[in-house]
């Protein structure tokens, strides 16, 4: 019983950690493998911006280990037989906690932004980013913008 909790509770301590990694940052956020890296920037006016859902690439971490914690709570419940049931009914629970944790934690609210760019890159003059919805950093439909293109991605900024 001991070790079962023990258990448990490094279980929990993991989900923690895995959903708490994912961080969307911002349009100013840099991670540090962008530092140093060449970016090219236009300027341009915004025609379009539209909301969008950003959901983590790990969707599934929390349902897992949720499931994985909630077993073995279960069983540290009941005897015998009824070890079993109290295990799997401590997964179920644990997985769709698990899964709503996770929903919570790793999506975020996002923006589409089309730019025409005053010069064209790469035949084109429209340019269309995905980036994280941000209250420092808000964009508008004819508003001037700086788009910034770099190996990690791209992103529009406010002038």
């Amino acid at each position: 019983m001991k070790t079962a909790s023990i258990l448990t509770i490094g279980c929990a301590a993991m989900a923690l950690s895995i959903t708490s990694c994912t961080n969307f940052g911002s349009p100013n956020t840099y991670n540090l493998n962008e530092i140093g890296g060449a970016q090219e920037t236009y300027t341009g006016t915004v025609t379009s911006v539209e909301n969008v859902k950003i959901q983590a690439n790990n969707a599934n971490t929390g349902t897992g280990i949720g499931a994985v914690a909630g077993g073995l709570t279960g069983a540290m419940f009941g005897g015998g037989n009824a070890k079993f049931a109290t295990a799997a009914g401590g997964a179920i629970l644990g997985g769709i906690a698990g899964n709503q944790i996770d929903k919570a934690v790793n999506n975020t609210t996002g923006e589409r932004i089309t730019v025409r760019l005053d010069q064209k890159r790469n035949g084109t003059r429209n340019y269309t980013v995905v980036q994280v919805a941000s209250r420092n950093n808000p964009i508008q439909v004819g508003q001037r913008v700086r788009v910034i293109i770099g190996n990690n991605g791209s992103r529009v900024l406010a002038y």
